[in-house]
């Protein structure tokens, strides 16, 4: 069905296009207001990144998933977007909730964000001392629960930088959050 839309909207169509990108938006907007760190820079760069997901979709060689495809274009969007100014904050878990983020199974649900406030004061911290290459693969691998293949592809980088990356975010963030007293027990398997 998804390949359906695919071929419509590469035509031209936009109410394929729009049925399509249905799935997407909110996981788009989770993922440029992770990186991005509030929720107005959030939401233009998933403005941003539906665009350009519209104009390069006749370039979308099916090489890859669509889903991986496009986490690759906003990752894109939002590295420019970093680039352009070097702001590294990260909203707080509950505001992400707020905004609509729905964290992957075992994360805290929103009555236990809010009953560990410092906790999650800790996970930021931690999160926004990882150097931004690193970063980002930590977000699509643990935040989004991309596979290695599809962060690879994402940040069209090779999967053995992915495992180094992610291995050095995690030792990062463990060690951050050791030294705030604050114990996670984070999966350090990749």
């Amino acid at each position: 069905m998804e390949s359906g839309f695919i071929k419509r909207a590469r035509q031209g169509d936009g109410d394929a296009f729009e049925a399509l990108m249905g799935a997407y938006e909110k996981k788009v907007y989770c993922l440029c207001l992770r990186m991005l760190g509030n929720a107005q820079d959030g939401e233009d760069a998933a403005q941003e990144a539906m665009l350009r997901i519209w104009q390069k979709l006749p370039q979308f060689r099916e090489e890859c998933a669509f889903s991986t495809w496009v986490y690759r274009v906003t990752a894109s969007v939002c590295t420019d977007a970093i680039r352009r100014r070097s702001l590294r904050t990260q909203p707080s878990l509950e505001a992400m909730q707020e905004e609509g983020f729905e964290p992957q199974d075992g994360s805290p649900t929103p009555q236990q964000a809010v009953e560990s406030s410092e906790r999650q004061e800790a996970v930021k911290r931690a999160i926004d001392a990882v150097p931004e290459p690193m970063r980002s693969v930590f977000l699509l691998r643990d935040v989004h629960g991309l596979s290695v293949e599809e962060t690879a592809q994402a940040l069209n980088v090779s999967k053995g930088t992915v495992k180094s990356r992610l291995s050095r975010a995690r030792e990062k963030v463990a060690a951050a959050l050791r030294q705030s007293g604050v114990c996670l027990g984070m999966e350090v398997s990749q």
